[in-house]
């Protein structure tokens, strides 16, 4: 369609007055009458003009679809081939796709499984027992947990030198072993497989990391080392079935087979073997070379002369990578539906062509009954789908030219007052093969259109009649329709209608026009109540806003300021008593020495005691207070050094004296927030921190450790509705750059049920919550997200990591030249 849109204002012919037509002149009387009656004795000529037309039409139409079928016969059996085709590398992706997602289900599992192993590896490195290195209090430790995690059959305690000792009770020197040098750097890792030292015995090692209890904090003293078994991986790898013949194998970081169904390839640290990058088959050191790169694809590779799909991706655990070799025909057989489907098509194209040659005329034959009133609700249907005025116009007079065949079609206000009738759109057929009169001033502005006319009339004009003789003018003399449109509140509205020269307007369309007329009145009054009614939701909608920030700003502000009275009072309390206790220390220490140094005195000057003496001495234990009454001590220090520690924290946390913006070490607020929530995580939940190398930020501290409160406190209630034994709270860090800046990246995540797809969008909406009543005020993550969002002009974002669970991830922008 060639849309128009008009707005300009057109004037009547100032002698026709609102609601009357003027009478013609006298000289023009008689040239009127003969107009009229050249058309009452031509109406039925062109009646049958008409009529011819409309056959004609027909018989092209007719034409027009036994062309269409003709080449359509010619071409449906190239359509079929491309399509089967088409359709044949679809299903087969299709069935790629999967057995790629069932290797991936495996690689998956085996990332649960060392995930979780190292964990508890790392927890139990963090232990003060073992911290001490002392192998008499460590191994009653490790033992139990041999006994409890079940996964192990050795733990190991390293010294800084390599020297180690395991609960077997073997001895022997790892300073050589990659997994003990990593772990002397501070990493978390597992090993490649290897040979046990002690055991002989093919195992995986994951070693992490001993550091020095205060006040050396962040120095390695050692490692601790956990044995496991290669069973798990080699169980998922031979679970790993894609029908007969197909099978699974693991490379390590060199290419070497840690799990095969061969034994006689597998190979390990202890144990070379060949690694597939050089095999001397083209295909197989290919798919090593992707699966060492750590890619993920599946390929149709000939492998010792055998065509096979290969489904190989990594492991992100370790370093990793699995393949799944399946044979073709397992892939390929479930293709034979389809082939079966294509040859019964084959077979009913014929017949189907002669239905649908039959099916065409049938329907052609009964689509001009119903196109006129499809034609109605078609109109209808699209000036009820939108609210917008403008949308409701344009699409009525479009529907109008397309479906009427007209030549041009309008929509105008009408003002009686101003004797002027606005048109808003205008529209006039795309194919049109000679332009149309558009309905300019000089010719809408002689119409005579009657002000409160509830009729559509047929519109003339006066002067026609002068030029007929020298001019077809006279053809289009009731060609043009006025149909009007009445709104509540709204000026009268006008439909103007032009048909094609030769046409008459025939009863049905002109009853056509008017239900259309009134179907846009009803839509045009259901706009203008819409427009209102949304003026009114915005200023609803923007008071509630407004309410809903104060109420969270008040709200921020109340939890600060009472934080704030509960750390002075908690320091101010507890800082007496630690002082006290921490300043006797020394002095009793003193005093216990030199005790203990006379006693021994008094053994070396008395060897012969009384009976009295030495039965009170065994009664006492005398030996084993010499030996534990120094450890007592030392343990009490370190509790009062623990206790200031803990008020310390508290203070770094609330920094209530801090208004304004400084430079913080984020890793000391997240440090002091797990200080803070200790005694609700204890043994029930492992931390594992993925710290990266971060600068300073400057930000506002303290309440950064709010928003670390809240996401790690919403955390620990998930971990705690769920019963399993890895409950697993993962805090990452580092750097990232995005629209050009440097942002500072913090992720909690947990391995608990996950939040619902359906509220993730009111999650940061004040006092909204999903915790039973009583247990959640839901402005912990409102008041986090003005905090990251309005008080750093940061980003904070919600995800479902690969494992489950639910991730936060917060960037908080870092100042230029940091």
């Amino acid at each position: 369609m060639n849309l128009i849109r008009r707005e300009h204002l057109m004037m009547q012919n100032p002698a026709n007055q609102a609601g009357s037509v003027s009478a013609p002149p006298p000289h023009q009387a008689k040239k009127l009458r003969h107009f009229w009656d050249n058309i009452s004795s031509s109406a039925q000529s062109r009646w049958q003009q008409a009529h011819s037309l409309w056959q004609h039409r027909r018989q092209r139409r007719h034409l027009l679809t036994l062309l269409i079928l003709a080449t359509t016969a010619l071409t449906i059996s190239t359509t079929a081939c491309i399509s089967y085709f088409f359709v044949r590398g679809l299903i087969l992706d299709n069935l790629k796709e999967i057995a790629l997602l069932k290797l991936e289900k495996g690689t998956d599992e085996i990332d649960r499984w060392l995930s979780t192993r190292k964990a508890e590896i790392e927890t139990l490195a963090y232990d003060p027992t073992v911290s001490t290195l002392n192998w008499k209090l460590v191994e009653p430790r490790l033992q139990g947990e041999i006994y409890r995690l079940k996964e192990y059959f050795i733990l190991s305690l390293t010294q800084s030198d390599g020297s180690f000792i395991n609960t077997l009770g073997n001895r022997a020197n790892s300073k050589d072993r990659q997994h003990f040098k990593k772990a002397m750097a501070g990493q978390l890792n597992v090993s490649d497989p290897l040979i046990g030292r002690s055991t002989k015995v093919p195992t995986i090692i994951i070693s992490a990391p001993i550091w020095a209890l205060p006040p050396a904090p962040n120095k390695v003293i050692g490692a601790l080392s956990g044995s496991i078994k290669l069973d798990r991986v080699t169980s998922v790898a031979n679970s790993l079935q894609y029908g007969s013949d197909s099978y699974a194998f693991a490379l390590n970081s060199q290419g070497v087979p840690i799990v095969h169904p061969n034994n006689n390839l597998i190979g390990n640290i202890d144990w070379p073997a060949p690694s597939f990058l050089k095999s001397q088959d083209p295909a197989l050191s290919t798919i090593a070379r992707h699966m060492i790169d750590r890619q993920k694809n599946i390929e149709l590779v000939k492998i010792d002369n055998k065509w096979v799909y290969v489904a190989y991706a990594p492991l992100k655990e370790v370093n990793w990578s699995m393949a799944l070799v399946i044979p073709r025909e397992n892939i390929e057989s479930q293709l034979q539906a389809l082939n079966l489907l294509t040859s019964v098509v084959a077979g009913l194209l014929g017949p189907a062509m002669l239905g649908a040659i039959w099916l065409i005329y049938s329907s052609e034959n009964n689509r001009a009954q119903a196109e006129r009133e499809a034609m109605l609700n078609r109109i209808a249907g699209r000036i009820r789908a939108s609210l917008e005025l403008d949308k409701i116009v344009q699409s009525t007079v479009e529907e109008i030219v397309s479906l009427l065949h007209l030549e041009r079609a309008a929509f105008g206000w009408y003002k009686p007052k101003e004797q002027m009738l606005h048109i808003l759109w205008e529209c006039c057929p795309s194919d049109c093969s000679t332009p149309a009169k558009k309905f300019e001033s000089y010719f809408v502005g002689n119409l005579s259109i009657p002000s409160g006319q509830c009729e559509p009339i047929i519109l003339s004009r006066d002067t026609w009649a002068e030029g007929a003789a020298q001019t077809n003018e006279i053809k289009k003399a009731n060609s043009y329709l006025a149909v009007p449109v009445h709104t509540q509140n709204q000026p009268q509205g006008y439909l103007i209608c032009s048909h094609v020269s030769h046409w008459l307007w025939s009863r049905e369309e002109i009853q056509l026009l008017k239900a259309v007329a009134d179907q846009l009145a009803i839509a045009i009054t259901q706009a203008h109540l819409y427009s209102q009614t949304q003026d009114q939701v915005k200023l609803l909608n923007s008071a509630l806003n407004e309410l809903k920030k104060t109420q969270t700003h008040l709200v921020q502000s109340e939890k600060m300021s009472s934080l704030g009275q509960m750390v002075a009072g908690i320091a101010h309390e507890i800082n007496n008593p630690v002082n006290f206790i921490s300043a006797n220390l020394p002095h009793t220490s003193k005093y216990t020495k030199d005790l203990l140094e006379l006693v021994s005195l008094y053994k070396e000057a008395f060897p012969e005691v009384p009976q009295e003496i030495a039965d009170f001495t065994e009664e006492i234990e005398l030996e084993f207070i010499e030996e534990d009454l120094p450890h007592i001590l030392d343990s009490m220090k370190i509790g009062t050094e623990r206790i200031r520690s803990i008020v310390l924290s508290l203070r770094n946390f609330s920094r209530l004296d801090e208004s304004d913006k400084k430079q913080a070490d984020i890793h000391e607020g997240i440090e002091n927030t797990l200080l803070l929530l200790s005694n609700r995580i204890k043994n029930r939940i492992y931390i594992v921190k993925k710290y990266g190398k971060v600068p300073s930020v400057e930000c506002y501290p303290s309440q950064l450790n709010q928003v670390f409160m809240n996401l790690l406190s919403n955390a620990i209630d998930a971990l705690n509705e769920i019963d399993r034994l890895d409950k697993i709270i993962t805090i990452s860090t580092g750097v990232v750059r995005e629209h050009g800046g440097k942002f500072l990246k913090v992720a909690i995540a947990d391995n608990g049920p996950g939040i619902p797809d359906s509220v993730k969008d009111q999650i940061y909406n004040p006092f909204f919550t999903t915790k039973p009543v009583g247990k959640g005020t839901g402005l912990g993550l409102a008041i986090s997200y003005k905090i990251i969002v309005d008080g750093h002009g940061g980003s904070i974002e919600i995800s479902k990591p690969s494992g489950g669970g639910t991730e936060f991830l917060v960037k908080v922008p870092i100042s230029n030249g940091k």
